[in-house]
């Protein structure tokens, strides 16, 4: 699922999407949708839409007013971009493209601390050297395990043979007077002279590697959860008006609750950070 798909379903699940279409016809003062069908010139007024994908994507303008005779949207302020009969439009009720943007990063960064995903890097030990910059992205890292040279034989690689693993007391992870993060491996305990050239392979966690852009995928753990939280801070701005929407924080608020045990991982090895 990428992040337009999630936007989608959060607005089927507060019953907010209009319509999902391509249009007949294009303009950049206007759209035509045959699947448009409301009989009040006045109905779609104020509301927004948003082009997803084909010509003109990533623009979002308010309807001035609806043609019933034509199924046809006027915007309030031209598209800079031309839309085409290939631009497929997202039309919502209540809110806008940026608010749901908002209510699902806002669940990313929540799934981030309840959520990591497992992570693997390599690197080349080297003789006379004793500290390495942390590949990037690690959360946390459990183990260092040495990868037999020029194949999978372990048997015939002495050190990675004789090693396999850095024990956690050989090694641990500090700050740089950069701002970035080492692994120190302490000289009193191994000589590396022995694991010159070895490759390691480091294994750990890092938070979920989604979801800046329309495009970027979602894990699959993660979709429910981002979908009913969207749901809950979506319906919690709207829960003064009526019990409906009350109904629907509620709602929406137990089953994000639910799934917080499912996505939630336990932290393995030593923190980066």
């Amino acid at each position: 699922m990428d992040k337009i798909t999630a936007i989608k379903a959060v607005a089927r699940n507060l019953r907010d999407l209009i319509l999902d279409a391509t249009p007949s016809t294009a303009t950049p003062s206007y759209m035509g949708f045959p699947a448009l069908v409301h009989p009040v010139t006045n109905q779609l007024q104020g509301r927004n839409a948003y082009i997803y994908s084909g010509a003109g994507a990533g623009q979002e303008r308010t309807i001035t007013s609806f043609t019933p005779g034509s199924n046809s949207i006027v915007f309030s302020e031209f598209l800079t971009s031309a839309p085409s009969v290939n631009s497929t439009t997202l039309i919502f009720q209540h809110f806008q493209k940026n608010e749901y943007d908002n209510a699902i990063d806002r669940m990313i960064g929540l799934s981030e601390l309840k959520y990591l995903e497992d992570k693997v890097a390599t690197m080349e030990l080297v003789g006379t050297q004793y500290e390495y910059s942390v590949p990037s992205g690690f959360q946390f890292i459990s183990s260092l395990r040495i990868v037999p040279s020029g194949g999978s034989d372990y048997e015939t690689d002495d050190e990675a043979n004789r090693w396999w693993e850095l024990p956690p007391r050989f090694w641990h992870i500090e700050a740089n007077p950069l701002g970035s993060y080492i692994i120190a491996i302490d000289s009193r305990k191994i000589s590396m002279d022995t694991l010159n050239e070895q490759m390691v392979r480091v294994m750990g966690q890092a938070p979920a590697s989604a979801i800046g852009t329309d495009n970027a995928a979602i894990p699959e753990k993660l979709e429910e959860y981002l979908i009913q939280g969207a749901s809950m801070i979506l319906s919690s701005q709207r829960i003064n008006e009526n019990r409906e929407w009350q109904a629907k924080f509620y709602m929406f608020r137990d089953m994000t609750r639910d799934l917080e045990e499912y996505i939630f991982s336990h932290r393995r090895g030593k923190k980066v950070g």
